[in-house]
């Protein structure tokens, strides 16, 4: 930008035209120019590897947070387990309405609640209410 400003204010006939210079700035921000470095095939999880993120997401039961720690895409995620035959609704259960429930009738916050189970605590109050 400075150059920019330097070169518009003190023109020369070395210099580089200001509109030379927006265009190059604009054709470094498209990667279909070639400028960029391409994006990589995203890798194939082995089984080993599926089973542990099967595991790691029945234990957080949080797609957002598992699919940062195995660098993937939610979509991604979604499909693999899915193959596995795990439900990944994002609606509550009885079995976590229920426990839900009891853990806020033993005092415990909504969003404690809503971290333990992977809910928001929005969610995990409109359950408690109904």
């Amino acid at each position: 930008m400075v150059h920019l400003l330097q070169v518009y204010s003190n023109p020369s006939r070395t210099a580089i035209s200001p509109q030379e210079l927006l265009f190059r700035s604009e054709q470094s921000k498209r990667p279909e120019m070639g400028l960029t470095a391409p994006v990589g095939r995203a890798r194939q999880l082995r089984d080993a590897e599926t089973d542990q993120l099967v595991q790691r997401y029945l234990e957080v039961r949080n797609m957002r947070e598992i699919a940062r720690e195995f660098r993937m895409s939610r979509t991604t995620m979604a499909k693999l387990l899915t193959e596995r035959g795990i439900d990944t609704s994002k609606s509550m259960k009885p079995v976590d309405i229920k426990r839900a429930k009891e853990l806020y009738a033993q005092g415990m916050g909504s969003g404690r609640i809503g971290r333990m189970l992977g809910f928001d605590n929005k969610t995990i109050l409109r359950a408690v209410r109904n």
